[in-house]
């Protein structure tokens, strides 16, 4: 119902497990916890409401009123930070009411014969909804560097499939389906996504027996890309995701990026190309 927000409305004992997963929902910017009151409909019932919660917070303390109103009503927003502030500072033990450095922010927001008090303020992860920016496929290799490329992109609204080429035996498989397990459970679970495993021993064995020490590093990320193209194209998606960094590793000086790219005539996304691994 607004434009702006939206409004969950919850249970005292569930307030801590509902804030956890809006606080990992890509596409929220803040999270506001609140108590609600509904009949408010003159300034003395708002600064009686007001003061039941807030003056045993306020002593010793200075602080602030901020008020937003939306609806009909015989007063504006700054009359009610007037009334409330005078009535909070006459029934408490504050310091004083101080505007521009506050101890203690009072944040009301009245809609219609609703009120709303701001107990208290949570940045969220931002970005987009998922889904919003369409599909991608992460080249997940279990390692730090594409678990938070694959963040980046969730939280940037993209969902985010994950394509693991083996190397090295079912272990490893099994840990990185872990990694993207997390990732998908606590960033991305309102959507369904896939992963891929491909087997490339007899790639890697075969890449020993044809090519030159000094090539096989940017030959095994160009069949990659190759291979991750060919499952891309089958499942309609449009771009492929690296962990990979500028001058992080000989391969990704680049030149040598340039030639891995040359392999692939997708968009492939590098979120973490100019930042330092730490």
């Amino acid at each position: 119902k607004f434009s702006d927000k939206i409004e969950v409305v919850t249970p005292i004992n569930l307030v801590e497990k509902t804030k956890e997963i809006l606080l990992n929902t890509p596409g929220i910017d803040q999270v506001l916890e609140a108590l609600q009151f509904d009949n408010i409909n003159s300034l003395d019932n708002i600064k009686q409401t007001v003061g039941d919660i807030v003056i045993v917070k306020l002593k010793d303390k200075t602080f602030v009123v901020r008020a937003k109103r939306t609806g009909s009503h015989q007063f504006n927003s700054h009359e009610i930070e007037r009334v409330v502030g005078g009535y909070l500072l006459a029934k408490s033990q504050a310091k004083r009411v101080d505007l521009h450095n506050p101890d203690i922010t009072v944040r009301l927001e009245l809609i219609n014969n609703q009120l709303n008090i701001i107990t208290k303020h949570y940045k969220g992860l931002g970005g987009f909804p998922i889904g919003s920016g369409g599909d991608i496929l992460s080249l997940m290799s279990g390692g730090f560097d594409s678990t938070v490329a694959s963040y980046l992109t969730i939280k940037r609204g993209l969902k985010t499939h994950y394509i693991f080429f083996n190397l090295g035996g079912k272990a490893h498989e099994i840990g990185v389906k872990q990694v993207a397990l997390y990732l998908w459970s606590k960033f991305a679970s309102s959507h369904r996504v896939k992963f891929i495993t491909i087997d490339f021993d007899e790639v890697v064995a075969q890449i020993f027996k044809d090519t030159p020490p000094s090539y096989m590093g940017i030959m095994l990320k160009r069949l990659m890309l190759q291979a991750a193209q060919e499952i891309s194209n089958e499942l309609e998606i449009d771009a492929l995701l690296t962990g990979e960094s500028v001058a992080q590793v000989s391969s990704q000086t680049l030149r040598n990026l340039a030639l891995i790219d040359s392999a692939t005539t997708k968009l492939v996304i590098r979120p973490l190309a100019t930042t330092n691994k730490n």
